[in-house]
């Protein structure tokens, strides 16, 4: 045998054998994230509508326009109601909301509780006007969630990620929703549980309803639909994850938990065989390390071992360099919650990665804040604020940097009373500047 072709042999034995990021990672230069106090602004709403809230994933509709899905919602109507509530701003620029639940129910102090679990919010395409969307009044005159389960009163649906579909000639948004226990903030003895997901089916134009399919056939507590990602064949890939092993933080108390293996895995479908085919777990195939398997317990984790990703995250494939390129956002979750702070941005070459090229981008300076805008003098938060929840919104690319976003709120075993300020539970952004990157997301057709 020739010297070249032992080296071709050589090369092929390694091709077969070595993962891909040992031949091509996609690689991406981003820069230092700068705070998008512009964003932050508009997202600084006293209503009416919505005033606050978490998850923040968006998505450009065909007219231009992008909605933003939020999970927990404030909201606060014009003339108020008593269970939406109001927020105004003080003389020093403190935003406040009117608390609408008091001692004995509440308390020691006043605290502010909401009736809507999740929301949508429309920015029209010029950035300038932007509209809530909730589900019906009830019988009280209060808001409620735009997406409710049918079959439980007591239970609600947090959101994951949306994607544009083509389905019977038309757009569709799909959204995947989370169902739970209903939360109970007057009751501290109790903890919301998770019970099963689905998947929501939307007119892209109208953001009408139009049904919600249970996810069939699952069998653990994975949690799909955190990502999604629809190729130009039609297939569908959805990011999944799950804890692991959960370990206590000895050093805090009980509610803290380290959280230090949460893995990453993802599943593929064929998403132009509709809505019910794509909510069966038996039709889809999951990553198994070498291949895409219809054994869905064989998935395997797409990020390093001794990583730990986000509850929730984006990967989106951007235009890098004029390169498709996979890109992850997510928090360092490796370290106790209250430590969550530093932003990473992931890249790969395919859909089911390996992610294992990893950039600090940010470290946020509302991890443990305890002063909001407007706080003067010895005026507090008890308790810092945490950090969670970092998604991409690949349609305001601007000058070479994606828009960022992450959710702040008030800690487990946060003391009563500081409910009453409205910043310390909404979106943060940020810019991050990545070289050669153009456009925006491949994400939507």
């Amino acid at each position: 045998m020739s010297f070249r072709a032992v080296n071709l042999l050589l090369f092929v034995i390694l091709l077969i054998f070595s993962p891909l990021s040992a031949f091509s990672q996609c690689s991406i230069e981003p820069g230092s994230g700068k705070a998008a106090f512009e964003w932050d602004r508009k997202f600084g709403r006293n209503g009416p509508g919505w005033t606050g809230g978490d998850t923040t994933v968006s998505i450009r509709l065909p007219n231009g326009d992008s909605a933003f899905f939020f999970s927990d919602s404030f909201i606060a109507e014009d003339p108020q109601l008593p269970g939406d509530g109001s927020v105004f701003t003080d003389r020093n620029g403190l935003r406040l909301r009117k608390a609408n639940c008091l001692p004995p129910i509440c308390g020691p102090k006043p605290e502010v509780i909401h009736y809507v679990y999740n929301s949508i919010v429309v920015l029209s395409k010029d950035g300038k006007a932007m509209r809530t969307l909730t589900g019906p009044k009830d019988k009280n005159g209060y808001s409620t969630s735009f997406f409710k389960p049918d079959d439980d009163p007591n239970h609600m649906y947090w959101l994951g990620d949306p994607i544009i579909v083509e389905a019977d000639g038309k757009k569709k948004i799909w959204m995947f929703l989370n169902e739970w226990d209903v939360a109970r903030p007057y009751d501290k003895s109790f903890w919301i549980k998770y019970r099963a997901q689905a998947i929501a089916q939307l007119d892209a134009d109208t953001l009408a309803l139009e049904k919600i399919v249970e996810i069939k056939n699952k069998k653990d507590e994975a949690v799909w639909g955190i990502s999604l990602w629809l190729d130009e064949g039609g297939e569908l890939f959805i990011y999944g994850m799950r804890n692991e092993a959960e370990i206590p933080d000895v050093n805090k108390s009980s509610l803290a938990v380290a959280n230090r293996y949460k893995k990453l895995y993802v599943a593929k479908v064929d998403a132009e065989r509709g809505l019910d085919y794509a909510a069966d777990l038996n039709n889809w195939k999951v990553w198994d390390g070498r291949q895409f398997s219809s054994d869905l317990g064989k998935r395997r984790s797409i990020i390093p071992e001794k990583d730990s990703i986000s509850d929730e995250l984006t990967i989106r494939r951007l235009n890098i360099g004029g390169r498709p390129t996979f890109v992850m956002v997510t928090f360092d979750t490796s370290v106790g919650y209250s430590d969550w702070k530093d932003l990473y941005l992931y890249s790969a070459c395919a859909p089911q990665g390996p992610f294992t090229e990893k950039h600090f981008v940010y470290r946020t300076p509302t991890a443990g804040q305890t002063k909001l805008p407007g706080m003067t003098g010895s005026l507090s938060l008890k308790t810092g604020l945490s950090v969670y929840n970092p998604h991409m919104h690949p349609q305001f690319i601007k000058d070479g940097k994606i828009l960022i976003s992450y959710n702040s709120n008030l800690p487990f075993g946060a003391k009563p009373g500081d409910s009453i300020y409205a910043d310390f539970y909404r979106p943060r952004f940020v810019w991050v500047p990545v070289a050669g990157l153009e456009g925006e997301s491949g994400n939507e057709r």
